[in-house]
């Protein structure tokens, strides 16, 4: 008998864009200059690494797109590992050069989330194998860590706390054939956003799903093209990020014990959400954050974190 995968149809949650920036943002305020050397592959890295500090640690930043679940993104991540440790090998002749002698004890795969023990196994497994291959620019005792951003709490928070300037944002413009031309380029996430409408409907006979499913796709891709004007605001993007995952963690908790009318619960979520982020993320006008909730909301009735449980 094949035992259920416990990753198998779990959402992923989205990762933000400009991830790198703000990775390499929070260890730029944890070393001084002199101890941080980056060599993103746009500079001609990719190398394997993105960088390292003097302490012996190797870095690289990896923030996959589109997972829809667990499973997904936890088989892209062990393809990372993979890739970016052959590429040791391969650049071994390179590498000391740009380690300055420097010898690799740790590398920290550093990713906004990861969820499988058998990811942890996999990176174990791999630093074995990097250890075999007797590089000079390597440790004996070399080892492969995955990390998050929040294994860096105080430079985390500091990073958060510096978005304090109000970042003023254009007014989104979304056209109506990018609307129309939705269904076509995401049939996915259009098929699941008609099954949560029509579950509205069935409560609801007079809901014209149609339009709903309209002004719910604009809202979305409104929500896109702003966080695409944030590129330029990393702190603030990461702060929306982490408001996100704390919200679509409650939501995929409470699905079991919201029983409540669909159409009451997207309008709680979306005031909820929009307060939480005027509240928290500094600098986000009112207008912004509220644009922001309603566009997040559709995404959550898209990607199967918010659901219904509705009174009979």
């Amino acid at each position: 008998m094949t035992l259920p995968d416990p990753l198998q149809g779990i959402p992923a949650l989205p990762s933000g864009d400009d991830f790198e920036a703000f990775v390499w943002s929070l260890l730029q305020r944890r070393y001084p200059p002199e101890k941080l050397r980056y060599f993103p592959a746009e500079m001609g890295g990719d190398k394997g690494l993105e960088g390292f500090s003097t302490d012996g640690i190797a870095y690289q930043c990896y923030a996959d797109k589109d997972s829809l679940d667990l499973r997904a993104r936890t088989q892209k991540q062990r393809a990372k590992l993979n890739r970016d440790t052959l590429k040791l090998q391969k650049n071994k002749d390179d590498l000391p050069q740009l380690l300055d002698g420097l010898i690799i004890q740790n590398y920290f795969l550093i990713v906004p989330q990861y969820h499988s023990t058998e990811l942890v196994a996999y990176a174990n497994k791999r630093a074995a194998t990097v250890r075999s291959w007797g590089l000079s620019f390597i440790s004996t005792d070399f080892s492969i860590t995955l990390k998050t951003p929040q294994d860096y709490q105080g430079e985390y928070q500091a990073a958060l706390s510096d978005a304090a300037v109000q970042v003023r944002l254009p007014e989104p413009v979304v056209s109506d054939g990018a609307v129309s031309g939705f269904a076509g380029t995401q049939p996915m996430l259009t098929t699941t956003l008609l099954r949560k409408l029509q579950d509205l409907k069935n409560h609801h006979p007079a809901a014209d799903i149609q339009t709903m499913r309209k002004s719910l796709t604009k809202w979305f891709l409104a929500k896109e093209e702003m966080m695409e004007n944030l590129r330029d605001f990393p702190q603030t993007r990461e702060a929306i990020e982490a408001q996100r995952r704390l919200q679509q963690e409650a939501l995929e908790f409470e699905n079991g014990f919201a029983v409540t009318q669909p159409h009451d619960r997207v309008l709680k979520v979306v005031d909820d959400y929009a307060n939480q982020l005027e509240s928290v993320v500094a600098g986000l006008r009112k207008g912004d954050a509220q644009r922001l909730s309603r566009g997040q909301a559709g995404e959550w009735l898209m990607r199967c974190p918010l659901e219904f449980q509705a009174l009979p």
